[in-house]
Protein backbone atom coordinates (compact mmCIF):
# COMPACT_ATOMS: atom_id res chain seq x y z
CA UNK A 1 0.00 0.00 0.00
CA UNK A 2 1.47 3.34 -1.02
CA UNK A 3 1.54 5.88 1.81
CA UNK A 4 3.09 9.27 2.43
CA UNK A 5 4.93 8.26 5.58
CA UNK A 6 7.12 5.26 6.32
CA UNK A 7 5.60 4.87 9.79
CA UNK A 8 2.13 4.43 8.28
CA UNK A 9 3.49 1.45 6.39
CA UNK A 10 4.53 -0.11 9.69
CA UNK A 11 1.18 0.65 11.28
CA UNK A 12 -0.71 -0.86 8.36
CA UNK A 13 1.16 -4.13 9.01
CA UNK A 14 0.82 -4.10 12.79
CA UNK A 15 -0.31 -7.72 12.92
CA UNK A 16 2.79 -8.88 11.04
CA UNK A 17 5.06 -6.89 13.34
CA UNK A 18 3.53 -8.65 16.35
CA UNK A 19 4.54 -11.99 14.86
CA UNK A 20 8.23 -11.05 14.65
CA UNK A 21 10.86 -11.89 17.23
CA UNK A 22 14.15 -9.98 17.52
CA UNK A 23 17.11 -10.89 19.75
CA UNK A 24 18.89 -7.78 21.03
CA UNK A 25 22.39 -8.39 22.39
CA UNK A 26 24.62 -5.68 23.83
CA UNK A 27 24.75 -3.00 26.48
CA UNK A 28 22.51 -2.24 29.44
CA UNK A 29 23.18 0.84 31.57
CA UNK A 30 21.46 2.71 34.34
CA UNK A 31 21.72 6.32 33.17
CA UNK A 32 21.76 9.36 35.41
CA UNK A 33 21.81 12.58 33.42
CA UNK A 34 22.43 16.21 34.28
CA UNK A 35 21.90 19.27 32.13
CA UNK A 36 24.21 22.17 32.95
CA UNK A 37 22.41 25.53 33.27
CA UNK A 38 25.32 27.32 31.57
CA UNK A 39 28.73 26.76 30.04
CA UNK A 40 31.04 24.44 31.89
CA UNK A 41 33.60 26.14 34.08
CA UNK A 42 36.39 24.44 36.04
CA UNK A 43 35.83 24.46 39.81
CA UNK A 44 32.29 25.81 39.39
CA UNK A 45 29.36 24.45 41.38
CA UNK A 46 25.99 23.94 39.74
CA UNK A 47 22.58 23.54 41.37
CA UNK A 48 20.23 21.25 39.45
CA UNK A 49 16.91 19.61 40.20
CA UNK A 50 16.94 15.91 41.10
CA UNK A 51 17.16 13.80 37.95
CA UNK A 52 15.55 10.37 37.54
CA UNK A 53 17.61 7.29 36.82
CA UNK A 54 16.74 5.92 33.38
CA UNK A 55 17.33 2.75 31.42
CA UNK A 56 19.89 2.87 28.63
CA UNK A 57 22.51 0.89 26.75
CA UNK A 58 22.32 -0.34 23.19
CA UNK A 59 20.46 -3.62 23.70
CA UNK A 60 18.00 -1.98 26.10
CA UNK A 61 17.41 0.91 23.70
CA UNK A 62 16.90 -1.48 20.77
CA UNK A 63 14.59 -3.68 22.84
CA UNK A 64 12.42 -0.87 24.22
CA UNK A 65 12.01 0.81 20.82
CA UNK A 66 11.08 -2.47 19.15
CA UNK A 67 8.68 -3.48 21.92
CA UNK A 68 6.87 -0.14 21.72
CA UNK A 69 6.54 -0.63 17.96
CA UNK A 70 4.84 -3.96 18.62
CA UNK A 71 7.74 -6.37 17.97
CA UNK A 72 8.52 -9.24 20.38
CA UNK A 73 12.04 -9.17 21.82
CA UNK A 74 14.54 -11.56 23.39
CA UNK A 75 17.02 -9.32 25.26
CA UNK A 76 20.53 -10.54 26.17
CA UNK A 77 21.85 -7.99 28.65
CA UNK A 78 24.68 -7.46 31.17
CA UNK A 79 22.20 -7.14 34.01
CA UNK A 80 23.00 -7.94 37.66
CA UNK A 81 20.10 -9.26 39.73
CA UNK A 82 21.72 -8.32 43.05
CA UNK A 83 21.94 -4.68 41.97
CA UNK A 84 18.69 -2.93 43.01
CA UNK A 85 19.13 -0.36 40.23
CA UNK A 86 18.65 -3.16 37.68
CA UNK A 87 14.93 -2.76 38.32
CA UNK A 88 15.10 0.50 36.36
CA UNK A 89 15.91 -1.49 33.21
CA UNK A 90 13.32 -4.22 33.87
CA UNK A 91 10.68 -1.52 34.41
CA UNK A 92 11.61 0.12 31.10
CA UNK A 93 11.26 -3.19 29.24
CA UNK A 94 7.90 -3.88 30.88
CA UNK A 95 6.62 -0.39 30.10
CA UNK A 96 7.64 -0.63 26.43
CA UNK A 97 6.04 -4.08 26.16
CA UNK A 98 2.75 -2.68 27.50
CA UNK A 99 2.90 0.21 25.03
CA UNK A 100 3.37 -2.12 22.08
CA UNK A 101 1.10 -4.87 23.34
CA UNK A 102 3.79 -7.56 22.95
CA UNK A 103 6.20 -9.44 25.20
CA UNK A 104 9.89 -9.79 25.89
CA UNK A 105 11.64 -12.98 27.00
CA UNK A 106 11.97 -12.74 30.81
CA UNK A 107 13.75 -16.05 31.44
CA UNK A 108 17.42 -15.87 32.43
CA UNK A 109 17.41 -12.10 32.12
CA UNK A 110 20.20 -11.63 34.68
CA UNK A 111 23.87 -12.57 34.55
CA UNK A 112 24.54 -15.17 37.22
CA UNK A 113 26.97 -14.41 40.02
CA UNK A 114 27.20 -12.86 43.46
CA UNK A 115 28.03 -9.21 44.06
CA UNK A 116 27.72 -8.16 40.42
CA UNK A 117 26.89 -4.56 39.52
CA UNK A 118 24.95 -3.40 36.44
CA UNK A 119 26.83 -0.79 34.36
CA UNK A 120 26.15 2.79 35.43
CA UNK A 121 26.40 5.83 33.16
CA UNK A 122 26.52 9.50 34.09
CA UNK A 123 25.62 11.91 31.27
CA UNK A 124 26.48 15.61 31.42
CA UNK A 125 24.55 17.65 28.85
CA UNK A 126 25.31 21.18 27.73
CA UNK A 127 23.11 22.36 24.90
CA UNK A 128 23.29 19.75 22.12
CA UNK A 129 26.65 18.43 23.42
CA UNK A 130 27.23 15.79 26.05
CA UNK A 131 29.94 13.99 27.99
CA UNK A 132 29.44 10.39 29.12
CA UNK A 133 31.10 8.69 32.09
CA UNK A 134 30.72 4.89 32.10
CA UNK A 135 31.25 2.65 35.12
CA UNK A 136 31.67 -1.06 34.33
CA UNK A 137 32.08 -3.95 36.76
CA UNK A 138 35.03 -6.15 35.72
CA UNK A 139 33.30 -9.15 37.35
CA UNK A 140 30.14 -8.60 35.31
CA UNK A 141 32.14 -8.27 32.08
CA UNK A 142 34.03 -11.47 32.89
CA UNK A 143 30.74 -13.34 33.42
CA UNK A 144 29.00 -12.01 30.30
CA UNK A 145 30.38 -14.55 27.76
CA UNK A 146 28.87 -17.44 29.77
CA UNK A 147 25.56 -15.55 29.90
CA UNK A 148 25.65 -15.16 26.11
CA UNK A 149 26.37 -18.88 25.64
CA UNK A 150 23.28 -19.84 27.65
CA UNK A 151 21.14 -17.60 25.47
CA UNK A 152 22.62 -18.91 22.23
CA UNK A 153 21.55 -22.43 23.24
CA UNK A 154 18.03 -21.15 23.93
CA UNK A 155 17.84 -19.15 20.69
CA UNK A 156 18.81 -22.29 18.74
CA UNK A 157 15.54 -23.97 19.75
CA UNK A 158 12.80 -23.86 17.15
CA UNK A 159 10.36 -22.19 19.56
CA UNK A 160 12.84 -19.44 20.44
CA UNK A 161 14.58 -18.88 17.11
CA UNK A 162 14.59 -15.14 16.27
CA UNK A 163 13.76 -13.55 12.94
CA UNK A 164 16.63 -11.07 13.37
CA UNK A 165 19.61 -10.65 15.70
CA UNK A 166 20.71 -7.10 16.57
CA UNK A 167 24.14 -6.71 18.16
CA UNK A 168 24.88 -3.41 19.83
CA UNK A 169 27.68 -2.20 22.09
CA UNK A 170 29.21 -5.16 23.92
CA UNK A 171 31.32 -3.34 26.50
CA UNK A 172 33.24 -6.48 27.43
CA UNK A 173 34.56 -6.72 23.85
CA UNK A 174 37.02 -3.90 24.39
CA UNK A 175 40.72 -4.44 23.79
CA UNK A 176 42.75 -4.80 26.95
CA UNK A 177 45.22 -2.00 27.65
CA UNK A 178 46.85 -3.95 30.46
CA UNK A 179 47.30 -7.64 31.25
CA UNK A 180 45.10 -7.49 34.34
CA UNK A 181 42.14 -5.82 32.60
CA UNK A 182 39.01 -7.58 31.39
CA UNK A 183 38.48 -7.37 27.65
CA UNK A 184 37.66 -9.90 24.94
CA UNK A 185 38.75 -7.90 21.85
CA UNK A 186 35.60 -8.70 19.86
CA UNK A 187 35.40 -12.41 20.68
CA UNK A 188 31.89 -12.25 22.18
CA UNK A 189 30.50 -10.32 19.21
CA UNK A 190 32.15 -12.67 16.71
CA UNK A 191 30.81 -15.70 18.59
CA UNK A 192 27.26 -14.33 18.23
CA UNK A 193 27.57 -13.26 14.59
CA UNK A 194 29.21 -16.52 13.46
CA UNK A 195 27.14 -18.77 15.75
CA UNK A 196 26.02 -22.02 14.07
CA UNK A 197 22.99 -21.81 16.38
CA UNK A 198 21.90 -18.68 14.48
CA UNK A 199 22.83 -19.76 10.97
CA UNK A 200 20.52 -18.20 8.40
CA UNK A 201 19.20 -15.53 10.79
CA UNK A 202 19.86 -11.98 9.52
CA UNK A 203 22.37 -10.06 11.67
CA UNK A 204 22.40 -6.29 12.15
CA UNK A 205 25.27 -4.63 14.04
CA UNK A 206 25.43 -1.17 15.56
CA UNK A 207 28.84 -1.28 17.20
CA UNK A 208 29.86 0.77 20.18
CA UNK A 209 33.29 2.24 20.75
CA UNK A 210 34.72 -0.94 22.30
CA UNK A 211 34.04 -2.77 19.01
CA UNK A 212 34.58 -0.19 16.28
CA UNK A 213 37.88 0.93 17.80
CA UNK A 214 39.21 -2.52 16.87
CA UNK A 215 39.05 -1.40 13.23
CA UNK A 216 38.34 -2.95 9.87
CA UNK A 217 41.19 -5.45 10.04
CA UNK A 218 39.50 -7.11 13.02
CA UNK A 219 36.01 -7.14 11.52
CA UNK A 220 36.34 -7.35 7.72
CA UNK A 221 35.88 -11.11 7.35
CA UNK A 222 33.12 -11.22 10.00
CA UNK A 223 31.18 -8.48 8.22
CA UNK A 224 31.54 -10.11 4.82
CA UNK A 225 30.59 -13.60 5.97
CA UNK A 226 28.01 -13.05 8.71
CA UNK A 227 26.48 -9.56 8.74
CA UNK A 228 23.57 -8.26 6.68
CA UNK A 229 23.55 -4.61 7.84
CA UNK A 230 26.28 -2.54 9.53
CA UNK A 231 25.23 0.76 11.14
CA UNK A 232 27.32 3.58 12.62
CA UNK A 233 27.05 7.35 12.65
CA UNK A 234 29.23 9.33 10.28
CA UNK A 235 31.90 10.15 12.86
CA UNK A 236 32.09 6.57 14.12
CA UNK A 237 32.34 5.02 10.68
CA UNK A 238 35.24 7.32 9.80
CA UNK A 239 37.08 6.17 12.91
CA UNK A 240 36.21 2.56 12.16
CA UNK A 241 37.65 2.82 8.64
CA UNK A 242 40.79 4.74 9.63
CA UNK A 243 42.90 1.56 9.23
CA UNK A 244 41.32 0.47 5.93
CA UNK A 245 43.99 1.88 3.55
CA UNK A 246 41.46 4.08 1.78
CA UNK A 247 42.64 6.80 -0.63
CA UNK A 248 41.02 9.34 1.71
CA UNK A 249 38.50 9.45 4.57
CA UNK A 250 35.63 10.55 2.37
CA UNK A 251 32.16 9.08 2.54
CA UNK A 252 32.53 7.89 -1.06
CA UNK A 253 35.67 5.93 -0.13
CA UNK A 254 33.99 4.43 2.93
CA UNK A 255 30.95 3.34 0.92
CA UNK A 256 33.34 1.84 -1.62
CA UNK A 257 35.00 -0.24 1.09
CA UNK A 258 31.64 -1.62 2.27
CA UNK A 259 30.36 -2.33 -1.23
CA UNK A 260 31.85 -5.82 -1.41
CA UNK A 261 31.31 -6.66 2.25
CA UNK A 262 27.82 -5.85 3.58
CA UNK A 263 24.98 -3.36 3.45
CA UNK A 264 25.89 -0.19 5.37
CA UNK A 265 23.82 2.54 7.00
CA UNK A 266 25.59 5.76 8.01
CA UNK A 267 23.39 7.87 10.25
CA UNK A 268 23.50 11.68 10.17
CA UNK A 269 22.60 14.29 12.73
CA UNK A 270 19.01 15.39 13.39
CA UNK A 271 18.38 12.67 12.00
CA UNK A 272 18.86 11.12 8.58
CA UNK A 273 20.98 8.43 6.99
CA UNK A 274 22.94 7.36 3.94
CA UNK A 275 22.50 3.70 3.03
CA UNK A 276 24.10 1.44 0.47
CA UNK A 277 23.16 -2.12 -0.37
CA UNK A 278 25.94 -4.67 -0.60
CA UNK A 279 27.14 -4.83 -4.19
CA UNK A 280 25.43 -1.57 -5.18
CA UNK A 281 27.04 1.66 -6.33
CA UNK A 282 23.82 3.66 -5.80
CA UNK A 283 23.78 5.19 -2.30
CA UNK A 284 20.39 6.14 -0.89
CA UNK A 285 19.76 9.20 1.29
CA UNK A 286 16.97 9.55 3.85
CA UNK A 287 17.36 13.28 4.40
CA UNK A 288 17.32 14.56 7.99
CA UNK A 289 14.25 16.02 9.59
CA UNK A 290 14.30 19.67 10.54
CA UNK A 291 13.88 19.29 14.30
CA UNK A 292 13.32 22.64 16.00
CA UNK A 293 15.09 21.66 19.21
CA UNK A 294 17.06 18.52 20.06
CA UNK A 295 16.28 17.54 23.65
CA UNK A 296 18.82 14.69 23.73
CA UNK A 297 20.50 12.60 21.04
CA UNK A 298 21.24 9.73 23.44
CA UNK A 299 20.10 6.47 21.86
CA UNK A 300 18.95 8.06 18.59
CA UNK A 301 21.17 5.71 16.59
CA UNK A 302 19.69 2.74 18.43
CA UNK A 303 16.18 4.05 17.69
CA UNK A 304 17.13 4.27 14.01
CA UNK A 305 18.34 0.68 14.14
CA UNK A 306 15.05 -0.46 15.68
CA UNK A 307 12.97 1.18 12.96
CA UNK A 308 15.30 -0.15 10.26
CA UNK A 309 15.12 -3.70 11.61
CA UNK A 310 11.34 -3.69 12.06
CA UNK A 311 10.78 -2.48 8.51
CA UNK A 312 13.26 -4.86 6.87
CA UNK A 313 12.04 -7.84 8.89
CA UNK A 314 8.49 -7.31 7.61
CA UNK A 315 9.76 -8.12 4.12
CA UNK A 316 12.23 -10.86 5.07
CA UNK A 317 15.34 -8.67 4.76
CA UNK A 318 15.26 -8.07 0.97
CA UNK A 319 18.75 -6.59 0.58
CA UNK A 320 19.06 -7.44 -3.12
CA UNK A 321 16.40 -5.00 -4.36
CA UNK A 322 17.59 -1.64 -5.72
CA UNK A 323 14.23 -0.30 -6.87
CA UNK A 324 14.44 3.37 -5.99
CA UNK A 325 12.70 5.52 -3.41
CA UNK A 326 9.95 2.98 -2.67
CA UNK A 327 12.20 -0.08 -2.37
CA UNK A 328 12.08 -2.01 0.93
CA UNK A 329 15.56 -0.72 1.83
CA UNK A 330 14.65 2.90 1.20
CA UNK A 331 11.46 2.50 3.20
CA UNK A 332 13.47 0.96 6.04
CA UNK A 333 15.81 3.95 6.05
CA UNK A 334 12.80 6.25 6.21
CA UNK A 335 11.27 4.28 9.09
CA UNK A 336 14.58 4.33 10.96
CA UNK A 337 14.86 8.07 10.42
CA UNK A 338 11.39 8.64 11.90
CA UNK A 339 12.22 6.60 15.01
CA UNK A 340 15.57 8.35 15.46
CA UNK A 341 14.14 11.82 14.97
CA UNK A 342 11.48 11.15 17.59
CA UNK A 343 14.18 9.92 19.99
CA UNK A 344 15.97 13.27 19.61
CA UNK A 345 12.92 15.05 21.04
CA UNK A 346 12.95 13.11 24.34
CA UNK A 347 15.54 12.71 27.10
CA UNK A 348 17.04 9.26 27.57
CA UNK A 349 17.89 6.40 25.24
CA UNK A 350 14.96 4.18 26.19
CA UNK A 351 12.53 6.76 27.56
CA UNK A 352 9.13 7.73 26.16
CA UNK A 353 9.24 5.21 23.31
CA UNK A 354 6.37 5.87 20.89
CA UNK A 355 3.87 3.32 19.73
CA UNK A 356 2.94 3.22 16.06
CA UNK A 357 0.11 5.75 16.39
CA UNK A 358 2.35 8.31 18.09
CA UNK A 359 5.10 7.71 15.55
CA UNK A 360 2.71 8.32 12.65
CA UNK A 361 1.47 11.54 14.26
CA UNK A 362 5.05 12.70 14.85
CA UNK A 363 6.14 11.98 11.29
CA UNK A 364 3.06 13.65 9.84
CA UNK A 365 3.66 16.79 11.90
CA UNK A 366 7.36 16.97 11.08
CA UNK A 367 7.17 16.44 7.33
CA UNK A 368 6.10 18.91 4.69
CA UNK A 369 3.34 17.55 2.42
CA UNK A 370 5.35 18.07 -0.78
CA UNK A 371 8.45 16.21 0.43
CA UNK A 372 7.10 12.74 -0.27
CA UNK A 373 9.26 10.14 1.42
CA UNK A 374 12.28 12.44 1.73
CA UNK A 375 14.34 9.78 -0.05
CA UNK A 376 16.92 10.30 -2.77
CA UNK A 377 18.53 7.43 -4.65
CA UNK A 378 21.72 7.21 -6.67
CA UNK A 379 23.69 9.95 -4.89
CA UNK A 380 26.58 11.30 -6.95
CA UNK A 381 30.15 11.66 -5.68
CA UNK A 382 29.61 15.43 -5.68
CA UNK A 383 26.61 15.04 -3.39
CA UNK A 384 28.60 12.73 -1.12
CA UNK A 385 31.37 15.33 -1.05
CA UNK A 386 28.90 18.00 0.07
CA UNK A 387 27.71 15.70 2.85
CA UNK A 388 31.34 15.25 3.91
CA UNK A 389 31.72 19.01 4.07
CA UNK A 390 28.49 19.45 5.99
CA UNK A 391 29.58 16.91 8.58
CA UNK A 392 33.15 18.07 9.02
CA UNK A 393 35.09 15.50 7.01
Amino acid sequence: MKTDFASRRLRARRGELAGLRVATIGGANIEHGYTLPGDFEADAKYSVAPQPRQAGGSAVNHACRLLALGVGVHPVLPLAKADPFSRVIVDALETAARIGGVAFEPDDLFVRGNGLVTPYTTIIRQGASRAVLNEFSPDLMAAFPTHVERHLKRLARAASRPDVVVVGHVHADRERDAADEIGFAGEITERVLAAPELSGVPKVVNFGSAQFKLGTKRWEKVLRDHVEVFQLDIGEVRRFCSDADLPDGSLASILGWFRERCTVVVSLERFGAIGQLAGSDRPVAAWPYLIDEVADSTGAGDAMGAGLVASLALDGFPLDSDEGAESPFAMALAAGRACAAHACTTVGGAADCPDLDRLVAFEKKGRLPDRGYGIQTGLSEQELFLIDRAFDA
